[in-house]
């Protein structure tokens, strides 16, 4: 450690313009330097190895953070995908299940109606036949008489009698 004395030997002026002084060796200023810098420094390079030993932790952390998280992410996105695709499936089977219930009652319906045709057909079919007997009985006199159990429709106002 420099000593009191070799401190203030810098302030000295040495060579200074003017009058002659006295003679003395001009201060090594680098030398100097280095001599007081120089054991600081030296205790810091131990502290530049721990920081750069640090900032190369932190990377591999920061890498190892990051691959754990894009394999949660991808994780994630297959049970999102598996989700989205269970749910289409139960949409599928709504729909489906609505379309049949529709068409349970269209085909419901539609033996309803059936069911009445026949009914109404089985009503008419004996006027009907009566009057197709009575019609063919009649080619024969060229007389038209109405049949049994249906109207005579010469009778009705408009038609021609």
């Amino acid at each position: 450690m420099p000593q009191l004395r070799d401190f203030l030997d810098r302030f000295r002026p040495a060579g200074a313009p003017g009058a002659a002084a006295r003679a003395a060796v001009p201060v090594d200023r680098r030398g100097e330097l280095e001599g007081e810098l120089g054991p600081v420094l030296a205790l810091l390079d131990s502290v530049d190895a721990e920081c750069a030993h640090m900032v190369a932790q932190a990377r591999y952390e920061a890498a190892r953070i990051t691959a754990a998280a894009r394999e949660e992410a991808a994780a994630q996105l297959r049970d999102a995908d598996r989700r989205a695709a269970a749910a289409r499936a139960e949409a599928v089977q709504e729909a489906q299940a609505a379309a049949r219930g529709e068409a349970a009652g269209a085909v419901a319906r539609a033996r309803r109606e059936a069911r009445q045709v026949r009914e109404l057909a089985g009503q008419r079919t004996p006027a009907l036949v009566s009057r197709t007997v009575a019609l063919v009985r009649d080619l024969g006199t060229g007389e038209l008489r109405p049949a049994v159990g249906w109207p005579d429709r010469r009778s009705e106002p408009g038609r021609p009698g």
